[in-house]
Order: C-alpha cells, then structure tokens, then sequence
C-alpha cells in the first residue's frame, strides 16, 4: 500500500499549494479591501468658520462635504457590505466536521427474526477546496455491528482519510470558486459605485455653493440700486421743492423705489434659500448639522471666466473615458457575466465524481490496511439549466458592451456640452462686462444731466434698470461659467 500512500500525500500537497484564483491572483481588483470606512481628514475646520464669520472658500467646503456629509458615510457603508458578502461567499471553503452516533435495535440481516443490537461512531472532517476536491479525514468506530448495514471495525476503530474528486463538471471550474471570484469583483464594483455617488454629491454641493455665492452678490446689486433710487428721490423731491420739477415726477421716483425696495427683498429671500440648500451638506465630525451661515461667510473674490481650449477638451474627453466610474463598473460586470458564462459552460459536462479513501483498522478484530474507491455518474438528458444560463450569460455580455458603447458616447457629449458652456459663459462674461461698463457710464451721465436739470426722472430710472439688468446678466454668467466647471470636474474625476 505504500504507492498508495506516496500519490495522496503528492496529491495533498499539490491541493495545499493550489493557489486561490489561478489566473486572477495579479490582477490588482481581486485584491481585499477589507472592511476599513474610507480614508478622510475628519475635520471641523468648516463648522468654525461659520461660527466665527470668516470667508468659506470652495475648497475648505468641498473638503468639509466630503469628510463628514452622513450620505457619503451611508454609501461608504454599502460598499463595505461587499466585502462582507465575500467572507460569507468564502464560508463554503471552511472546513466540515460531521458525525454520525447512534445505538439501534434493529434486524439481524444475516439471521431472520432476530434482533441486532448495534452502536456506530462515524466522525469526520472535509475540507473544501477551490479546486473542487475535497481532503477527507474520517474515522469508524463500530463494535460487532457485523450482520448490520455498518461495517464492522475493530477496537481501535479505523482511521483514515481520502479525496472526493470531480472529474468532470466542477472540476477547476465550479460553483464555490466562481461565487468567490464574484464576491472579489463585487468589492471593486462597490466602490465605483461608491465613487459615482461621491462625485454626484461633491457635482451638487459646488452648484449649491456657487448659487449661494451667486445669490449674495445679487442681493448687493439690488442693496446698491436702493442706495441709488433714494438719492434720486431726495434730488427730485429736492427740485420740485424749487419750483424746478413738476411733482409728478417725484411721484415717479418714489415709485420707482419701492420697486426697488421689493427687488432687494426678493434677492434677500433668495440668498436665504441659497444658505438653507447649502446647509443641507454642511454637517460636523460627530454628524451633527452646522450652524447656518451668513453674507458674512461669502467669499469677496470669485474666480473670472477663462477660455477652455481645444488641447483641454481633448484631455477632458480622455480623463472622462478613463476615470469615470460607469465604465470601469461595466468593465468588472462584464468580467462577472463571462465568470458565469464559463461556469454555465462548465455544467453542460456529465456529473462524475470520484471518491477514494484509505485507512487502517485496528485493535482486536481488526483487519489493518483498508482501501475504498467508488465512482458516482449522474448528467440531465436535456441540459436546458445549462444551455438557459449560456444564453442568459451571452444576452448580458451583449448588452454590458451596448450599454458601455452608449456610456462611453454620453460622457463624450457631457464633456463637449460642459466645455461649450464654459466658452458660451466666458464670451457672454466678456460681453456683459463691457455691458455693464457702458450702462454704468450711460447711468453716470445721466444722473449728472438730471442735476443740471437737463434730464427727467423717468430717463434716470430707465438707466438704473439698464444697469441693474447688466449687473444681474453678469453674475449669472459669472455663475453659469464656475457650475460648468465643477460639472467638467465631476466628468473627469478631478474632486
């Protein structure tokens, strides 16, 4: 029996030596990534800057957002339930112990109507390779239980061990180890989807931000216009006093105040819902809300409109194809789908399975050396589970390369779209500018007309709305222009 006992210890070795995913072991996805939260500076640096009525940059925003806003903290905490779902899948390969005791009274399968008293003790251990073989170590104690269905061992009982091995279907390939390597790409998967939830978060905190930034600046507009309309209340009322102006006129520009007046408000209303969206994503490190911020936070100096150029928009377009989580997530499903395909591939061969044990039997009545081997053969006459999941594997590879040709094209466009409305913004920024320039001179003039008496009031307001309407004009585009951007930051992965 030595020949024997020399090609299983081979045998045992080559299995313990087998390495996890043969042909995935130095592709980095597979590698574990635990159940670690992700990294971050958990910081309070934003919340007291609100309290302490100093600037908020975009950056000590963002970064505050990013740290410590509970939507990212939940979706980080989806991502790590993947790993979760790999040492579940792995718990298949942790090795089995069974046993089997009992005492019966039962027939005597030799001798007609006679009972047999019989006790058996049958533990073992399996354990589970990714192979599909499986090292068994077993041991019977079975006392005079001859003219029984369990064979009899001596005193001592019999120790031994053994393979289970598929020959066919499951052999390499199989269940077990495929679910494995799906729970392994699971992890990365998670993570795009944890990054594209990152990136939507930080695309709509920035547009939140600048439209309260955008908000403050059009509620100094509106204050400034106020400060220019009651001036010319007080001019006129002051002209009319002297004979030199008709009153209606004054009426006019008390009209027109009022206008103003209720143009400020709404402005101010609009910067207070600009700060109450903001607040949404301003939260500290234990999770708690911050205090609601002020005009006071508002940054002075805002970031002009620049020229986004051809050289740029080719490198946006290459950033976007390979950073963007959608397409390295179609990437990993479809390598999940092909898993599944050779797997399904995999069962359309018979059901075959070897088992080969060998032992020794010892103590009084015992025989020594024992030898077992069987071969099991079972296969479907129609094969239709198996032929079902090769269509169902093929049918989704298809449409993971339809969806990831579509993907690819619509992040193209999303660049290309962001890129012309930061030119759009910037040309619009530069005509507008030049807008407010000549209305502001156009307003001086006629202002200082009207003080020499050589103009109405109905003129001077119909300049003070000209300027306002530029003013306004250039905020928005100045607005429009920096949400471009954080858009084309969130297309190329730059947050």
């Amino acid at each position: 029996m030595k020949p024997i006992s020399i090609v299983l210890s081979l045998l045992l070795l080559w299995l313990l030596t087998w390495p996890v995913s043969p042909s995935l072991a130095a592709d980095g996805i597979y590698e574990p990534l635990g159940f670690a939260p992700r990294a971050r500076t958990k910081s309070d640096y934003a919340i007291r800057i609100t309290q302490g009525g100093t600037i908020l940059t975009p950056s000590i925003f963002l970064s505050a957002v990013d740290n410590n806003y509970p939507r990212l903290d939940a979706a980080d905490s989806r991502r790590r339930v993947a790993s979760a779902r790999r040492m579940e899948v792995q718990g298949v390969f942790d090795p089995m112990i069974r046993t089997l005791d009992g005492y019966a009274w039962m027939q005597n399968t030799s001798k007609f109507d006679t009972l047999k008293r019989v006790i058996y003790n049958q533990p073992s251990i399996e354990v589970p390779t990714r192979s599909g073989i499986s090292l068994l170590g077993t041991y019977r104690f079975n006392p005079r239980t001859s003219q029984s269905p369990y064979i009899e061992t001596g005193f001592i009982g019999e120790f031994g061990g053994g393979l289970a091995v598929p020959l066919l279907r499951g052999f390499i390939v199989n269940e077990r180890e495929t679910n494995e390597k799906l729970a392994k790409i699971g992890e990365p998967v998670a993570t795009q989807n944890f990054s594209l939830n990152r990136l939507d978060i930080l695309l709509r905190a920035s547009i939140a931000y600048w439209n309260w930034v955008g908000a403050q600046r059009k509620m100094q507009v509106a204050r400034r216009l106020v400060q220019l309309s009651e001036f010319l209340v007080s001019a006129a009322d002051k002209r009319s006093s002297a004979g030199d102006l008709p009153r209606i006129q004054v009426t006019e520009a008390e009209e027109d105040f009022q206008r103003r007046t209720a143009d400020r408000i709404a402005t101010e209303l609009e910067f207070k819902k600009a700060t109450y969206e903001l607040a949404v994503f301003l939260f500290d490190s234990n999770g708690r809300p911050a205090p609601f911020l002020d005009e006071m936070n508002v940054p002075q100096l805002w970031p002009t409109p620049q020229e986004f150029t051809a050289a740029e928009i080719d490198a946006s377009v290459r950033k976007a194809v390979d950073r963007r989580p959608e397409l390295k997530r179609i990437a990993l499903e479809r390598q999940q789908a092909k898993l599944q395909l050779k797997l399904a591939r995999n069962d359309l061969l018979p059901q075959a399975d070897a088992l080969a044990t060998y032992g020794y039997d010892g103590g009084i009545s015992g025989v020594g050396n024992v030898f077992r081997t069987q071969v099991t053969f079972s296969s479907p006459l129609y094969l239709r589970n198996a032929r079902g999941r090769i269509k169902a594997s093929q049918f989704n590879i298809d449409a993971l390369n339809a969806e990831e040709i579509s993907e690819r094209q619509r992040l193209v466009a999303e660049v290309m779209s962001a890129a012309a409305t930061l030119n759009m913004s910037h040309q619009k920024y530069l005509a507008v500018t030049k807008q407010v320039e000549k209305s502001e001179a156009v307003y001086m003039g006629e202002k200082k007309r009207f003080t020499f008496g050589d103009s109405t009031v109905f003129l001077v307001t119909q300049r003070e709305r000209q300027l306002f309407d530029a003013k306004i004009k250039l905020i928005d585009a100045q607005v429009e222009y920096l949400q471009a951007s954080a858009r084309m930051q969130a297309l190329t992965c730059t947050y």
